[in-house]
Protein backbone atom coordinates (compact mmCIF):
# COMPACT_ATOMS: atom_id res chain seq x y z
CA UNK A 1 0.00 0.00 0.00
CA UNK A 2 1.39 3.43 -0.96
CA UNK A 3 1.71 5.97 1.84
CA UNK A 4 0.57 9.46 0.92
CA UNK A 5 3.24 12.13 0.41
CA UNK A 6 2.07 14.13 3.44
CA UNK A 7 2.37 11.03 5.62
CA UNK A 8 5.88 10.38 4.25
CA UNK A 9 6.86 13.95 5.12
CA UNK A 10 5.42 13.63 8.62
CA UNK A 11 7.29 10.34 9.18
CA UNK A 12 10.55 11.94 8.03
CA UNK A 13 9.98 14.94 10.29
CA UNK A 14 9.25 12.68 13.26
CA UNK A 15 12.41 10.67 12.60
CA UNK A 16 14.49 13.85 12.39
CA UNK A 17 13.09 15.00 15.74
CA UNK A 18 13.99 11.65 17.29
CA UNK A 19 17.54 11.37 15.97
CA UNK A 20 18.50 14.91 14.96
CA UNK A 21 20.47 15.48 18.16
CA UNK A 22 22.43 12.21 18.03
CA UNK A 23 26.17 12.70 17.47
CA UNK A 24 28.03 10.49 15.01
CA UNK A 25 31.75 10.03 14.35
CA UNK A 26 32.85 11.78 11.15
CA UNK A 27 36.24 11.09 9.54
CA UNK A 28 38.06 12.54 6.56
CA UNK A 29 40.21 9.83 4.96
CA UNK A 30 43.15 11.27 3.03
CA UNK A 31 44.47 7.87 2.03
CA UNK A 32 45.86 4.66 3.43
CA UNK A 33 49.30 3.15 3.72
CA UNK A 34 50.94 -0.05 4.89
CA UNK A 35 53.83 -0.34 7.33
CA UNK A 36 55.57 -3.28 8.89
CA UNK A 37 55.74 -3.46 12.67
CA UNK A 38 59.48 -2.71 12.44
CA UNK A 39 58.78 0.44 10.38
CA UNK A 40 56.04 1.48 12.80
CA UNK A 41 58.38 1.11 15.78
CA UNK A 42 60.96 3.36 14.10
CA UNK A 43 58.55 6.25 13.45
CA UNK A 44 59.39 9.55 15.06
CA UNK A 45 58.64 13.27 14.75
CA UNK A 46 59.36 14.49 11.21
CA UNK A 47 59.04 11.07 9.58
CA UNK A 48 56.55 10.60 6.76
CA UNK A 49 54.12 7.79 6.01
CA UNK A 50 53.39 7.39 2.27
CA UNK A 51 49.73 7.16 1.32
CA UNK A 52 48.03 5.65 -1.72
CA UNK A 53 46.59 8.95 -2.99
CA UNK A 54 48.02 12.16 -4.40
CA UNK A 55 47.20 15.61 -2.95
CA UNK A 56 44.94 16.24 -5.97
CA UNK A 57 42.78 13.17 -5.25
CA UNK A 58 39.48 13.28 -3.39
CA UNK A 59 39.03 12.83 0.35
CA UNK A 60 36.48 10.28 1.58
CA UNK A 61 34.09 11.48 4.27
CA UNK A 62 32.96 8.63 6.51
CA UNK A 63 30.29 8.54 9.18
CA UNK A 64 30.51 5.62 11.57
CA UNK A 65 32.88 3.88 9.15
CA UNK A 66 30.65 4.26 6.05
CA UNK A 67 31.67 6.54 3.17
CA UNK A 68 28.86 9.06 2.67
CA UNK A 69 30.60 11.72 0.56
CA UNK A 70 33.76 12.77 -1.24
CA UNK A 71 35.37 16.15 -1.49
CA UNK A 72 38.47 18.26 -1.71
CA UNK A 73 40.56 19.81 1.04
CA UNK A 74 40.21 23.58 1.44
CA UNK A 75 41.00 26.05 4.22
CA UNK A 76 38.29 27.90 6.11
CA UNK A 77 39.17 30.54 8.69
CA UNK A 78 42.71 29.18 8.94
CA UNK A 79 41.58 25.57 9.47
CA UNK A 80 41.30 22.62 7.13
CA UNK A 81 37.83 21.83 5.78
CA UNK A 82 36.34 19.67 3.03
CA UNK A 83 34.29 21.03 0.16
CA UNK A 84 31.90 18.23 -0.76
CA UNK A 85 31.84 17.33 -4.44
CA UNK A 86 29.85 14.08 -4.21
CA UNK A 87 27.22 13.05 -1.65
CA UNK A 88 25.48 9.73 -1.46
Amino acid sequence: MEIMTKEKDELGTDRRRLVGHVEVACEAILGTGTLTIAELEKLGPGDTVPLDRSPADWVDVRVNGKTIARGEIVTLDGKFAIRLTEVG
